[in-house]
């Protein structure tokens, strides 16, 4: 059903009664809505070439675990990074190759469980969006009718009430629209982040 003239929804409700998936057009999972291809896990052979951290118990190891946790830090730059880094093989000594491997079993397993967290986030972003864009849907159809329909105040006023919740909600899904990008861009952070930090420790084995 066309939608009234009278109604100042503009492109976007037009978008989501043509199709409430849009948000989440841009991958075969319905709900995925990033550019960005999805990839569930990590996979360190992609990134590191040093010895295998498959089972390393790296928790165990005081040091690590104190410093694994402010090298995944976004907030911290990845200069003081490298230099956290430099400090942690000088003290190694002898045994800086087993020591830097741990740390970085570290550094990956604790990347890979963050950006699944934000993945589960996103997809949960999504959920609500795609819920949001089917409820605006329905409540648009339903003002149609009830504005066609309307012949008394009373009516009419139901009917001002309803646009005026369709409205607010169309706000809404705009405005968290337009987040998903800055949303997407959070795993892509985390992976680069974890490339880096395997550059550096393993130029501090060498």
């Amino acid at each position: 059903m066309p939608m009234p003239r009278t109604l100042r929804f503009g492109a976007p409700i037009a978008l989501l009664l043509a199709a409430s998936p849009a948000f989440a057009a841009s991958s075969a999972d319905p709900l995925w809505p990033c550019i960005q291809p999805k990839v569930a896990t990590l996979a360190a052979g992609q990134m590191w070439a040093g010895p295998p951290i498959e089972n390393l118990k790296w928790r165990e190891d005081r040091q690590v675990a104190d410093v694994v946790p402010l090298l995944i830090a976004r907030r911290v730059p990845l200069e003081q990074a490298d230099a956290l880094i430099g400090d942690f093989a000088q003290q190694a000594g002898a045994q800086k190759k087993e020591r830097l491997t741990l740390l970085f079993a570290g550094v990956f397993d604790e990347i890979n469980a963050l950006r699944t967290r934000i993945l589960t986030g996103i997809e949960r972003y999504s959920k609500h969006q795609i819920a949001l864009s089917d409820r605006i849907k329905d409540e648009s159809l339903a003002l149609a009718k009830a504005k066609k329909a309307a012949t008394t105040d009373d009516e009419k006023a139901k009917a001002a009430d309803m646009e005026k919740q369709v409205l607010w909600d169309t706000r809404i899904y705009d405005t968290r629209a337009q987040a998903v990008t800055a949303v997407c861009e959070s795993p892509v952070i985390l992976e680069q982040r974890a490339f880096a930090l395997a550059r550096t420790i393993q130029g501090a084995m060498e």
